[in-house]
């Protein structure tokens, strides 16, 4: 049913839990599990590491490599786990940079791959939070051409 499977990764704790989701039911379907990270390309609440709203470029780097970390982590626990999952082949991760919102991103890098699912935690790490759901997990939810699981 799932062949291919999207889960948005921000580090924070509902992004974890979404990985664990995406996790079994790949493992169910014998899916390919994109990993994906967004570099914000703006300051948020008055960060002054940027000029004009745009982001230094050593933030960008340093957020790949706190990226790079949590695809580690999820690779290994993988290799810990029971779970059948063959990592060189079905989990492909990659963060990316965009001048887009994170959920456009989301969006556009699910359709270039036309995945069957993606899954999401209701909030990230963005520090805005609304009533039920984050603003990303809201417009990725409201825009998405596939089904959408999110997990709290």
């Amino acid at each position: 049913m799932f062949s291919k499977i999207l889960v948005g990764i921000d580090g924070s704790e509902y992004s974890r839990n979404a990985v664990n989701y995406a996790l079994d039911i790949s493992t169910k379907y014998n899916s390919d599990l994109f990993l994906l990270a967004i570099v914000p390309s703006k300051v948020h609440h008055g960060d002054s590491s940027g000029v004009f709203g745009m982001v230094a470029p050593s933030y960008f780097e340093e957020y790949k490599k706190e990226a790079e970390k949590w695809f580690e982590e999820i690779i290994n626990h993988i290799n810990s786990s029971d779970t059948p999952i063959d990592t060189k082949s079905k989990v492909k991760s990659e963060v990316i940079t965009t001048p887009f919102s994170t959920a456009a991103s989301i969006l556009n890098y699910a359709e270039e791959r036309d995945v069957d699912l993606i899954v999401i935690g209701t909030r990230g790490n963005s520090g805005l939070k609304k009533m039920l759901l984050g603003s990303v997990a809201t417009d990725v939810v409201t825009y998405s051409y596939c089904p959408v699981l999110v997990v709290k």
